[in-house]
């Protein structure tokens, strides 16, 4: 408890909060203690400075990984889980990163994710929450549907498996329907310019026009672009 997060009434805080890990079999690589050292740099400057700070550790702990290796083995993903868990315990505890273990989380615990079910219902119930046919990359050999970084050259990152682009019906968020504001709210924020342009991409607010062209053969068609004079 050496570092046991104290709160005192009307005294300054701050919240300093690492990008949790997925727990692999292997353990942590050298990026982990590289983003981690600055952060705990940081957490330990606020303290010195006599701020009440909150600096916790947990685990992004649902992955493809542990279902393919539930798959292959007979394991159950938990036994796996909890096992690299406490190898990533371990060795963030021997580089004496200052957190508050006592607030220490996994994804995978049942008190954690009924609240992301419980975020989802909400989001659900106000209509901003729908199936829809999306193309999306899907690899038969995994069973699963894979983000554009997980696949190379057409090939599943994890196991080189043949992935193709087809429709599939699936859950999505109406992210575009707070856009405006997403993008208002980043002028208040400090971040490095390439960070906001990279949020200003994922937000994906455009403004454009509708265009009709013409065509002999199926008559016009119509786009939407950011630049119709091109």
């Amino acid at each position: 408890n050496t570092f046991k997060t104290k709160r005192r009434p009307n005294h300054k805080k701050k919240y300093v909060l690492d990008m949790f890990p997925y727990p692999s079999g292997s353990g942590l690589h050298v990026g982990h203690p590289e983003g981690y050292t600055a952060t705990d740099i940081m957490a330990r400057y606020w303290r010195m400075l006599d701020y009440d700070v909150l600096h916790p550790m947990g685990w992004d702990a649902f992955g493809l990984p542990a279902e393919q290796h539930a798959m292959n083995t007979g394991t159950h993903p938990k036994v796996t889980t909890l096992k690299n868990i406490a190898t990533f315990k371990r060795q963030l505890k021997s580089l004496g990163f200052s957190y508050d273990w006592s607030r220490e989380l996994s994804t995978t615990d049942e008190q954690y994710f009924k609240w992301t079910q419980w975020i989802f219902l909400q989001l659900f119930k106000s209509g901003l929450a729908a199936q829809s046919e999306v193309s999306v990359n899907w690899c038969p050999a995994l069973g699963t549907v894979l983000a554009n970084e997980e696949v190379i050259n057409g090939l599943s990152e994890r196991g080189n498996h043949p992935v193709v682009r087809q429709p599939l019906r699936q859950w999505v968020l109406k992210i575009t329907h707070f856009a405006d504001r997403l993008e208002q709210d980043l002028a208040g924020i400090e971040w490095p310019e390439g960070t906001l342009v990279a949020q200003k991409q994922w937000i994906g607010r455009s403004v454009g026009a509708a265009v009709q062209f013409t065509t002999d053969l199926h008559g016009p068609i119509e786009v939407f672009t950011t630049r119709p004079d091109t």
